[in-house]
C-alpha cells in the first residue's frame, strides 16, 4: 500500500463524511464528534451506531483506560457513552433469569471510554482516503472510485471487481518505541438487535480473519499485518473478536468474550513493543433478494457475490489494490489547480454522490439509480441533469440507461406533448408508471409539476451524452422521442407559431388549477415559477441548442434549423429584458414580485454549449454580453447592501430575495462565470484563466459544509444563511467536477 501524503485539513475537522462503494446504496459514515454513525444501508441519514475506534495501554485485559476517536454519542461533551438500548433490553432479559441475584457485571456493561479532544486529532481528507491521526494511532478509510463497466459488455470478473459493496479501513499502531504492548480495537455499539460473530465462511483455507455482522446484510472483517516501512507482512497472530455490552466489557472478559446477548461486537489486536501493526478492516454489505416494489429489482452485485462473507473476504484480499487506487485519487486531486477549499468541496461531494448510488437488476437488465439524499427519491431528473458532468466522465453507459428508463417507464403526454416525471419513486418504491412520487395537481408552489424543466433536463442529458460519446446509434433508437421533444418545447412556448418568443408561456394541464414550478422549489417567487422565468428562459435556449446538436448528428437539417431559430428567438427575448441599471429581472412579469429579484442562475444554461464544445462566441455575443453584465452587476453589489447576491461571509447567494442558496448550483455558476463570463467573485474581470478568483466564497462554502448543524449531514445542498436546512446527505454537489476543466 504505497503512501501519498494528504496535508492536514485546514478547516474544522468535526464533520461527517460518507465512505461508500459504487452502486450499493451503502455508507460507513463517521467523522462528527459526539454523534453516532456507522454502517447505513438504504438510508437517507447517518446510521445510529456508536463507534469505538481506539487503543489502550497494555494487553486487552489491562486496567488502563480506553481512548477513542469521538465518534459516539456524548463524546464531544466528555460524557460516558450511553448503554445501547438493545443492551439494556438484553441486560433486563438476563436479570429476569437472575431474579433476585445482583448482576456482578453491571458496572462493566456501561461503556467506559475517553474521547480524544479536537486538538489531539489531525484529519487528512483526500479524494480517496480519509485519515484521523492521534499520538497513539491512525485510522484511515479508503474509498476508491472508478468506472463501472457496461454490464452488457463486461465479464463477470470485471463486474465483480467494480461492484464490490465494501470499503477498506486500516487502524495502525506504531509501537516501535514502546516498552509495553498496546491494544487497538474497532468496536460498534449497535442499537438494534441481530448482531452476531462471523465464526465461519471467512478466509477460506486460512484462519487469520475474524469478523462480526448485523444479520446477513452488514458486516466487518479484520486481519492483522506488520506494517513497518509500509511492507505488509503476516504476523502469524490473528486478531481477536469479542461481543459483550460495551467495548471495555468485551476487552476485559477472559472467560466469555463473546456473549450472544451482547450488542457491542469488536475486533482487536495486541501490538507488542517494538512493532508497528495494522488491523486492516473490510466494511461491507450484502442485501439479497428483491429490494424494490412495482419494478422488482435486486442489487446487481448479487450476481457476482454469494454472501456477505464473500464480499468481506474479497475486500481484504484486494487490500493493496484498493488502498493504492484510493491514494492515486488523492494524488490526482492534490496535483490539480484547485485551491484547498475547492479540493475539499469536490472530495466531499464525491463521497456523498457514491453513497446515494444504486445499481439494480430489473428483469435481467441493469437499472442505474441515484437516490436523492435525505429524501431517497429515485432518479430525480433535475438532479440527474447535474450529475451528468460526473457520470459522463466515469460511466457514460449509465446516462444511456437513465434516459431509456425515463422513456420506457416515466414519460407522459399533456396538452403540449411529451415530458418526463420529476422522479421515479421514493425509498425503493417505484411510483406508478408515468407519475412521480413528488408531483401533485392544483398547487402553485412546492410539489407542483416541473413539466417544462424536466423536458429540458431529459433533452440536455441526451445532447450531453451524444456530444461526449458520439453514440449516434442511440440517438437513432430514440429519434421518435427527440422529434417529440422539439414539438413539445415549441408548444410550451405557444401553440401558435406566430406568437412564440422562445420561452415558456404555458403551464402543463397536469397542474390543474395550479402552475408549474422549477427545481428551485423551496426558494421564493424569484425561481419558483416556470412561466416567463429568466432561469428557465436561458435553460430553454440551451435545450434548443441541444436539439440542434442532436438533429445535426442525425442528419436532419430541417429540424436542426428549426431548433436553432427558436434558440435565437429565446436569446432575443432574454436580452430585451435588460433593465437600465444592468440586470435582468427573475420573472418577466412586471406585476410579479419576482420582477424585483436578481438571480445568478440566469447564467446556468450557458454551461451546456460550453460543456458540449459547441459554444459560438460570435453568434451568441448579445446573450453573453447581457448575462455577463447581469452577473457582474449582481456580484459587484456589496454584501451589506439591499438586494445583495452575497452573504456577509462571502458565500454566494443565488437569489437576492432568498436566503436559501444551493451548493450544487453555485458550483455551476462559478464555473460559467470563470470560464465563459470571465468574472471573479466581485464582478471584476479575471486576471488569469483557471479556477481562481473566488477564494473568499470557496472558504465560506467549506464552512457551510463543516461547521454547526451542517456538519452532521456530510455533504448538503440547500443552505439557508450557510446552514444546511434541506437536501442533506446529498449527491448533487458533484457539479464541482466541472472545476477540473478550468
Amino acid at each position: 500500500m504505497p503512501r501519498h501524503s494528504v496535508p492536514p485539513f485546514h478547516a474544522n475537522i468535526n464533520f461527517n463524511a460518507h465512505h461508500a462503494p459504487m452502486g450499493a446504496f451503502f455508507s460507513f459514515t463517521c467523522g462528527h464528534f459526539g454523534s453516532r454513525g456507522g454502517l447505513g444501508l438504504q438510508m437517507g441519514r447517518p446510521a445510529n451506531q456508536d463507534l469505538y475506534i481506539g487503543v489502550k495501554d497494555g494487553d486487552r485485559f489491562s486496567a488502563c483506560p480506553l481512548r477513542c476517536l469521538p465518534f459516539y454519542e456524548g463524546a464531544d461533551k466528555g460524557a460516558q457513552a450511553a448503554v445501547p438500548e438493545v443492551a439494556q433490553q438484553a441486560a433486563a432479559a438476563a436479570a429476569s433469569f437472575q431474579v433476585e441475584q445482583a448482576d456482578p457485571d453491571a458496572d462493566r456493561k456501561r461503556p467506559k471510554v475517553t474521547a480524544y479532544g479536537k486538538a489531539q486529532i489531525s484529519r487528512h481528507y483526500g479524494w480517496g482516503t480519509d485519515t484521523w491521526k492521534t499520538a497513539d494511532f491512525s485510522f484511515t478509510v479508503f474509498t476508491p472510485f472508478g468506472s463501472i463497466p457496461d454490464p452488457s459488455l463486461a465479464s463477470a470478473s470485471e463486474m465483480r471487481r467494480a461492484l464490490l459493496p465494501a470499503v477498506l479501513a486500516e487502524l495502525r499502531v506504531d509501537n516501535r518505541k514502546g516498552r509495553q504492548s498496546k491494544t487497538a480495537f474497532f468496536c460498534i455499539g449497535f442499537h438494534e438487535p441481530g448482531v452476531r460473530i462471523l465464526d465461519e465462511g471467512l478466509g477460506v483455507g486460512q484462519s487469520q480473519r475474524v469478523g462480526f455482522a448485523l444479520r446477513n446484510h452488514l458486516g466487518v472483517c479484520g486481519e492483522v499485518f506488520e506494517t513497518a516501512r509500509d511492507a505488509y507482512t503476516a504476523t502469524g497472530r490473528p486478531p481477536f473478536v469479542f461481543m459483550r455490552w460495551s467495548p471495555n466489557d468485551g476487552l476485559a472478559e477472559r472467560d466469555n468474550p463473546v456473549h450472544l446477548l451482547g450488542s457491542s461486537p469488536g475486533i482487536g489486536i495486541e501490538v507488542p513493543p517494538g512493532k508497528c501493526w495494522s488491523l486492516v478492516l473490510a466494511i461491507g454489505c450484502y442485501l439479497d433478494g428483491v429490494v424494490t416494489t412495482r419494478l422488482e429489482g435486486r442489487y446487481l452485485y448479487t450476481r457476482y457475490f454469494a454472501a456477505l462473507e464473500d464480499v468481506l473476504d474479497a475486500a481484504l484480499s484486494r487490500r493493496h489494490e484498493l488502498a493504492a487506487a484510493a491514494r492515486q485519487r488523492d494524488a490526482e486531486l492534490e496535483a490539480s489547480s484547485l485551491n484547498q477549499d475547492q479540493r475539499f468541496l469536490l472530495a466531499h461531494a464525491t463521497r456523498s454522490y457514491y453513497g446515494s448510488t444504486q445499481l439494480l437488476d430489473v428483469g435481467g437488465r441493469p437499472y442505474w439509480i441515484v437516490n436523492e439524499g435525505e429524501y431517497c427519491m429515485i432518479n430525480t431528473l433535475d438532479l440527474s441533469v447535474d450529475h451528468v458532468f460526473w457520470e459522463l466522465k466515469h460511466n457514460p453507459w449509465v446516462i444511456r440507461n437513465l434516459l431509456d428508463n425515463f422513456v420506457r417507464f416515466y414519460s407522459y403526454h399533456d396538452q403540449c406533448g411529451i415530458s418526463f416525471c420529476h422522479d421515479q419513486g421514493i425509498h425503493n418504491q417505484f411510483s406508478p408508471l408515468a407519475h412521480s412520487s413528488y408531483e401533485l395537481t392544483n398547487l402553485d408552489g412546492c410539489f407542483s409539476h416541473m413539466t417544462q424543466e424536466q423536458l429540458c433536463n431529459w433533452t440536455l442529458i441526451a445532447a450531453s451524452y451524444v456530444a461526449k460519446t458520439g453514440d449516434v446509434d442511440w440517438a437513432r433508437s430514440q429519434r421518435h422521442v427527440i422529434d417529440q421533444c422539439l414539438t413539445s418545447m415549441q408548444n410550451r412556448d405557444n401553440p401558435n407559431p406566430a406568437k412564440r418568443n422562445g420561452i415558456t408561456g404555458v403551464d402543463s394541464s397536469r397542474c390543474g388549477r395550479g402552475q408549474e414550478i422549477t427545481t428551485y422549489d423551496s426558494l421564493d417567487h424569484s425561481l419558483a415559477q416556470t412561466r416567463n422565468n429568466l432561469y428557465i428562459a436561458v435553460k430553454c435556449w440551451a435545450t434548443y441548442l441541444g436539439l440542434e446538436l442532436l438533429f445535426v448528428r442525425l442528419g436532419d437539417r430541417r429540424r436542426a434549423k428549426a431548433a436553432r431559430l427558436t434558440a435565437e428567438l429565446a436569446a432575443r427575448t432574454v436580452v430585451a429584458q435588460m433593465r437600465p441599471d444592468g440586470w435582468l429581472p427573475a420573472v418577466f412579469e412586471k406585476d410579479n414580485p419576482g420582477y424585483q429579484s436578481k438571480i445568478l442562475p440566469a447564467a446556468e444554461g450557458l454551461v451546456y454549449p460550453l460543456y458540449w464544445g459547441t459554444w459560438d462566441a460570435r453568434k451568441w455575443a448579445g446573450l453573453a454580453r447581457a448575462l455577463r453584465r447581469h452577473a457582474a452587476t449582481l456580484l459587484a453589489t456589496p454584501a451589506t447592501g439591499d438586494g445583495a447576491n452575497r452573504f456577509a461571509d462571502g458565500g454566494i447567494k443565488l437569489s437576492s430575495t432568498s436566503n436559501n442558496s444551493w451548493a450544487s448550483k453555485i458550483a455551476i455558476f462559478q464555473h460559467v462565470a470563470r470560464r465563459l463570463l470571465n468574472l471573479d467573485e466581485f464582478g471584476a474581470r479575471l486576471r488569469k484563466k483557471g479556477p481562481g478568483g473566488w477564494e473568499k466564497s470557496d472558504a465560506a462554502h467549506t464552512k457551510w459544509q463543516t461547521e454547526g448543524a451542517s456538519a452532521y449531514w456530510a455533504c448538503s445542498d440547500q443552505m439557508v444563511k450557510g446552514v444546511a436546512q434541506g437536501s442533506k446527505y446529498y449527491p448533487r454537489i458533484v457539479t464541482t467536477v466541472l472545476w477540473l476543466d478550468e
